[in-house]
């Protein structure tokens, strides 16, 4: 069996480069050949032609397709995230996304919100969609030390209108105060320039502000282990790895409230939660304050994603998908 995946980037560090590396490391265990066209990257790593296609993000894709001429000759599989569910798909369904998603043999999503998101644009898609939530895999460890907490804050997101980067500002403008070691770094790519500009600005009056890029996912460990708190400040999102990750690691999470969110994180339970810049303070007041309550959720948090996320479970559910197309 040999599956083409077709994926917006592989080599960039981005959640979908994340997600296809670890579905290549642990098919490979399985009785499959694997390539990948990751076709924003301008790079074709196949040399025949595959039995299924196995796609991420249907828009993306689509445009790609239709400015290359390339064409589908084979089943093939859509996995939708967050961007092509929340923001492109909200905009309307133009018939050549109707007419792909009709085509494909299986439509994956993450979350039980997003699978309710394909429904409501054909009923009838209800049976061949999938949800498959994202497996977490570490390739590295982080050593568990608690020192006092300064804090040390870290966004990791890219540079995007979604991800809301400076969100939270008011509120760190007011916590610097109480915590004068405090910092806050964002790491990401930067795919909106208007962000990163604005982000800049900020950047050049807080000397406790930091946007450091991108960074390969292979090189994150002395950034997670640097961080004292994890912050997802995104208005919508598909699945975020960030904070999935961070839970695994056992690091204290604060996201804010939007539906993925809401189904990774239980507030004070699992991590923190957040609509309010009081309710961001609350959280990192909690977090620092209150060392029982912060190792409890922490430890909860990574034995929830253990027990929920597993990428060996992730990956047996899409191989036994395409086993029922190839067979």
């Amino acid at each position: 069996m040999h599956i083409l995946f077709l994926a917006p980037y592989f080599n960039q560090p981005r959640g979908n480069s994340t997600t296809i590396k670890r579905l290549v490391h642990f098919l490979d265990k399985q009785d499959v050949n694997l390539s990948v066209i990751p076709y924003l990257e301008n790079d074709n790593w196949f040399c025949s032609e595959p039995d299924i296609y196995h796609i991420l993000h249907a828009t993306r894709y689509l445009q790609w397709a239709k400015e290359t001429h390339f064409r589908l000759n084979r089943p093939y599989i859509v996995t939708m995230g967050g961007t092509d569910i929340n923001i492109d798909l909200q905009k309307g369904v133009t018939e050549d996304i109707f007419t792909f998603l009709q085509g494909a043999a299986y439509i994956t999503v993450f979350t039980e919100d997003a699978k309710r998101k394909v429904i409501q644009l054909d009923p009838k898609w209800e049976d061949k969609t999938r949800v498959i939530p994202q497996g977490i895999w570490l390739p590295w460890t982080i050593s568990k030390k608690w020192d006092e907490l300064d804090p040390h804050i870290l966004l990791p997101a890219g540079l995007r209108r979604v991800k809301d980067v400076l969100h939270v500002i008011p509120a760190l403008d007011q916590l610097i105060v109480q915590y004068p070691m405090m910092k806050y770094t964002i790491l990401g790519a930067n795919l909106d320039e208007r962000v990163k500009q604005e982000v800049h600005k900020k950047t050049e009056k807080r000397p406790w502000m930091n946007y450091a890029g991108v960074v390969p996912y292979e090189v994150m460990k002395v950034w997670y282990e640097q961080a004292q708190i994890i912050i997802n400040t995104s208005q919508s999102e598909g699945q975020s790895l960030a904070v999935m990750e961070a839970m695994a690691m056992g690091k204290p999470v604060i996201a804010r409230k939007n539906e993925a969110n809401l189904q990774l994180v239980t507030h004070e339970t699992t991590g923190w939660l957040y609509e309010s810049m009081d309710e961001f303070k609350h959280a990192i007041h909690s977090i620092i304050h209150n060392p029982s309550l912060r190792e409890s959720v922490v430890e909860k948090a990574r034995q929830w994603i253990v027990e929920h996320y597993s990428p060996e479970k992730e990956v047996q559910t899409y191989y036994q998908l395409y086993k029922t197309i190839y067979y």
